[in-house]
């Protein structure tokens, strides 16, 4: 019986004496080695590498030579090149877009019930984005349908990589890119897939293949967003000399400025104050003056201690110093709708103050949160809605013109003194000793113990929210003890969403972990089959020996340089040094930026 005989070609070699690949998951082409006689003027770049046995055929379109070299021994001599397969390509292309663009309260911007139309619709299935991916990589042929379609991953793409993103998206979703024997692309869940080949068998029997599993897996979510009722305190700037001994000036609370007039503020020229500096030079007061102007009742600080409901990190989510919420956000955790679309309440002020109406009273007595529901421009409403601005990087509101309160609500005329202000915004908590900033950690364990540390799987996309209700018969009181006395009656929070959505991402690494009857087999001639969830790899071989397939389920070949997860972590790993590259600042910008994040904007 006369055995079939296996031959290779490729476009351009008049002899080739044997060639090997293995074909693989992921984004990364495999590699061919093809062997063939020494001949004169090959020049072939790119071409279709052709498997065929006993009628069998395996075609692999567009593989493009890499690299080889001339090799001589006692045989003679024998050039040996390296051929890649057509994912060679998926390196270039761009895809850029922001989709599932999630509010403050975690939900994504787009449909809710088909009744909640918004104006800018950015949701996108997993589906759909595995489309919109595969199509900048140029693939026409693909199937999408067995990717999980639940989830809703923020993603914003600028100039990125499609093929990176597509690797990104089934990681996230348990599965992997596969390249089919008729040129489609498939995307696959790990573990499901069919069975092994029985035809032709020469070698069959069970493997192994031990993940390096680790004690703990943790989803590391996004930096915790808090909503805070900040209190505010009066500040005013003071000249200072700095070590150099050139001047400069110095932000203090009213009553420590140096200027402070001996019987208080209460009867101070607002909004000149040119009776302060009796007594001094002229420079000197008129320095007084204009450090007063700029300053005194325009200037408000978040006044320490403050709680932050919701944050565990301390006693009651005691702030110990300033720097733990900065920079602020100019914006709430709360949300309206606005013309149709869901977005943030912007950061809002608040309190006791004196609107400058004909008669002399405050916008209310005593400071209390404002009702739930009520509008900031109703008449005397205790909402501050003329200009400021928030100094994100110090804490400071700024104000465009003096807010004080009256001090005799009922006398002939008005007794400046500092209003009982509020600044209701959003805020991330930073550790008091490292400074490191808070997130939300779910946390499992593997079952194993060999003290390994934990894996982390970062979700910068999954925000927990806090938004607290106080307790209006405890909020007007002053600190006591160094303690914020103000009483929280209910927290409103997405801690329940988040966690489901980190325990599917535990569940799927879990089974990343899982190696079910791992098992390879070797036959005789050139099998074609497909690679999916279950079948890892398939490796074919043409020589002087004859033709082998080698296929495994479950695991990969012991031989292989790089398994999976290191060909993923390497492509990671080029991807992110692609972006630090893309996102090198040019001399002078980087200053720019920094000074425009210091120096807030104006609050709407």
């Amino acid at each position: 019986m006369t055995v079939p005989q296996g031959l290779v070609s490729f476009p351009g070699v008049a002899q080739v004496l044997g060639a090997s690949i293995t074909l693989g998951h992921g984004i990364s082409p495999s590699t061919a080695q093809l062997r063939f006689a020494p001949q004169p003027g090959f020049a072939t770049e790119v071409g279709t590498l052709t498997f065929t046995w006993n009628g069998f055929e395996v075609r692999l379109p567009d593989c493009k030579v890499d690299r080889g070299n001339l090799v001589r021994n006692e045989s003679g001599e024998v050039w040996q090149v390296s051929l890649v397969d057509r994912r060679w390509k998926w390196r270039f292309g761009h895809v850029s877009g922001r989709y599932n663009v999630r509010r403050s309260d975690a939900t994504v911007q787009g449909t809710d019930g088909g009744s909640d139309e918004l104006v800018v619709d950015t949701e996108r299935t997993p589906q759909q984005l595995a489309e919109i991916y595969l199509e900048a990589m140029g693939e026409t042929a693909f199937d999408v349908s067995p990717l999980p379609n639940d989830a809703r991953p923020p993603v914003d793409h600028d100039y990125d990589n499609p093929a990176q993103a597509l690797g990104e998206l089934c990681d996230h979703l348990g599965c992997r890119v596969v390249l089919r024997l008729d040129n489609s692309v498939a995307l696959v869940p790990v573990g499901v897939g069919g069975e092994l080949p029985a035809a032709f068998l020469l070698e069959d029997g069970p493997s192994f293949d031990l993940p390096e599993k680790p004690d703990r897996v943790a989803v590391v979510c996004g930096p915790s967003d808090f909503q805070v009722d900040f209190p505010l305190e009066a500040v005013g700037l003071d000249a200072e000399v700095l070590s150099d001994g050139s001047s400069g000036e110095t932000i203090k609370p009213i009553e420590q400025l140096s200027y402070r007039p001996a019987e208080g503020w209460a009867q101070v020229d607002v909004p000149n104050f040119f009776n302060l500096g009796t007594g001094e030079t002229g420079e000197q007061a008129k320095r007084m003056q204009e450090l007063a102007a700029k300053s005194v009742f325009r200037y408000y600080r978040i006044r320490l201690p403050v709680n932050v409901p919701g944050y565990d990190g301390a006693p009651d989510g005691r702030i110990a110093k300033l720097e733990q919420v900065l920079p602020l956000f100019e914006e709430q955790v709360s949300t309206a709708r606005e013309n149709g679309a869901r977005t943030s309440l912007p950061a809002a002020v608040f309190g006791v103050w004196h609107p400058g109406l004909d008669e002399h009273a405050n916008t209310q007595a005593t400071l209390v949160p404002p009702a739930e529901g009520g509008e900031e421009n109703e008449a005397k409403s205790p909402f501050y809605t003329r200009g400021f601005t928030i100094d994100a990087a110090r804490g400071l509101v700024i104000f465009d013109e003096p807010v004080y309160a009256n001090a005799i609500p009922d006398g002939a005329k008005v007794a400046f003194d500092a209003a009982k202000l509020v600044l209701r915004a959003k805020c991330q908590v930073r550790d008091a000793e490292s400074l490191a900033v808070t997130r939300h950690v779910r946390e499992r364990s593997t079952g194993n113990h060999h003290g390994t540390g934990c894996l982390v799987l970062k979700r910068d996309e999954l925000t927990v929210t806090h938004v607290p209700q106080y307790d209006p018969s405890s909020y007007a009181g002053d600190p006591v003890d160094g303690k914020d006395p103000r009483q929280v009656t209910s927290i409103t929070t997405n801690l329940a969403e988040i966690n489901e959505e980190c325990d599917r991402a535990i569940d799927r690494a879990l089974a990343s972990f899982e190696r079910p009857a791992p098992r390879q087999v070797r036959a005789a001639g050139i099998v074609p089959v497909e690679l999916d969830g279950a079948i890892s790899s398939v490796s074919y071989q043409v020589g002087a020996a004859g033709a082998t397939t080698t296929v495994t389920r479950n695991s990969e070949p012991a031989g292989l340089a790089l398994g999976y997860r290191e060909r993923r972590a390497a492509e990671t790993s080029r991807r992110a040094a692609a972006r630090r590259a893309s996102l090198t600042l040019l001399p002078g910008v980087e200053d720019l930026v920094r000074r425009a994040v210091a120096g807030g904007r104006r609050a709407r």
